[in-house]
């Protein structure tokens, strides 16, 4: 696996990692978690039932990004490969949700999803497309 495509998935790890507990422990506590998360005071109690296993899923997934690139490193390449292209591939896939319940007006102001949605997909979109360009 190349230095490149590795970078980019471990940002994507990293990124979903930093998120895992303002999603999960922080969002009811801390103001600046409730504006980072574009979740108004008044929704928190209401957005904490899937805030909390969103959060824990988002782990599991950087996870097993990080989990990959340790098999790859070591010389499993198929274990590695399957693990960070399953992942990368599901942040791609479920990230732009964030845009498209903006787009259906879920979002206190329109286009707020946005710097949400780039960060949690273009890092590992960016891992999937530097992963065949060789070691």
């Amino acid at each position: 696996m190349n230095i490149v495509a590795q970078v980019f998935a471990l940002l994507a790890a990293a990124i979903y990692i930093f998120v895992f507990p303002v999603e999960s422990f922080l969002l009811r506590r801390r103001r600046w978690a409730q504006k980072f998360l574009s979740t108004p005071a008044e929704n928190v109690p209401a957005v904490m039932m899937w805030a909390i296993p969103t959060g824990y899923k988002n782990l599991v997934i950087a996870l097993g990004v990080i989990a990959g690139v340790v098999a790859a490193n070591l010389g499993y390449l198929v274990v590695g490969y399957t693990l960070v292209i399953y992942c990368c591939l599901n942040m791609v896939l479920t990230a732009p949700t964030m845009l498209l319940a903006d787009l259906q007006g879920h979002y206190p102001r329109k286009w707020e999803s946005v710097p949400g949605t780039l960060a949690a997909t273009l890092p590992a979109l960016l891992a999937l497309a530097f992963l065949p360009l060789g070691p």
